[in-house]
């Protein structure tokens, strides 16, 4: 299928009238023979024209070859799984669970976990898989294991809270992130990188609603009415 959608797309771009030859002529090059030269010589072209005149079609075409360039670089990482060391074997993860291709990341963090069972990260970024899956029973046992394996793991508190307010879990939600604010600034990655703050807080309120914590929920409204006074989340 995905074949194909790629071959739809390129006959799209090269419809009889839809380019210059010498745009043609490039991309056509290029779906001949794919190499790194081909794609840095089109790449450089259609990048120019996009920049000069604000081109869509070269915008089109951009795109269109950087995800060609993608799933050939994705394909030597699914043949070579066995071969990368535990970073690269996590970024590979990584990038599948951006991709939102959740069951192939699970599968890369699953290989984690037993190589390193006492590495964090990997537990954190499968419960994010499972959570976007909306299983939401796995996705708690995957971030408990992130928090057994580093207990200052912040970001994996908030995202566990938010796990427990989608099963409607509020009071565990609300408990669980509070513990996890007590580590803000204190585990080995930076809070800011990993979590937006101004989120953390609304989802803090949110919870603090949901349980009735009327006191705490209008102190830390005007916190926040302060901080972000535009937030439509305010209204």
């Amino acid at each position: 299928m995905k074949k194909l959608v790629i071959l739809a797309v390129a006959i799209a771009i090269l419809l009889p009238g839809a380019a210059l030859a010498k745009e043609k002529s490039l991309f056509s090059i290029y779906l001949e023979d794919r190499t790194t030269e081909n794609f840095l010589k089109t790449f450089d072209y259609y990048e120019s024209l996009r920049a000069d005149t604000v081109s869509y079609k070269a915008a089109v075409v951009l795109a269109y070859i950087s995800l060609i360039e993608l799933e050939k670089n994705l394909d030597i990482l699914e043949e070579n799984t066995a071969e990368l060391n535990n970073r690269n074997r996590f970024s590979y993860g990584n990038i599948l669970l951006e991709l939102d291709r959740y069951d192939e990341a699970i599968v890369i963090y699953d290989s984690l976990n037993v190589k390193s069972p006492k590495w964090s990260c990997p537990w954190r970024h499968k419960g994010e898989a499972y959570w976007k899956k909306g299983e939401l029973a796995d996705a708690v046992t995957a971030l408990d294991k992130a928090i057994e394996t580093r207990e200052t793991h912040y970001d994996a508190y908030v995202m566990l809270a938010e796990v427990y307010r989608d099963l409607e879990e509020y009071e565990t939600a609300l408990a669980t992130l509070e513990k996890g604010l007590t580590y803000y600034g204190k585990d080995i990655e930076d809070p800011e990188e990993e979590v937006s703050t101004i989120d953390v807080y609304f989802l803090h309120l949110d919870l603090l609603d949901k349980c009735g914590k009327t006191e705490e929920y209008k102190e830390l409204y005007e916190k926040i009415k302060k901080i972000a006074p535009d937030d439509e989340r305010l209204k």
